[in-house]
């Protein structure tokens, strides 16, 4: 499998912000995306996340993946 180089990281707190936004407990938008309320919490404290999860996370909440996450060169 080749190595990736490249991190998919939330745009300094807009994941938080849009899941509130959009009226959402934690634990309701984790459920949402079917992952894990402390993975979720991860995600929206900086931790990077794979691309099919930072998807379905914006689309979960509604909006562009480029409102919510920057790909962040780990070279």
């Amino acid at each position: 499998m080749p190595k990736k180089y490249y991190r998919i990281v939330s745009r300094a707190d807009s994941v938080r912000r849009a899941r509130i936004i959009a009226g959402l407990t934690s634990a309701e938008c984790a459920d949402l995306v079917g992952i894990s309320r402390p993975m979720l919490s991860s995600i929206e404290n900086g931790a990077g996340t794979t691309v099919k999860t930072a998807h379905r996370i914006a689309t979960a909440l509604k909006k562009p993946f480029e409102d919510l996450f920057d790909v962040i060169d780990a070279r």
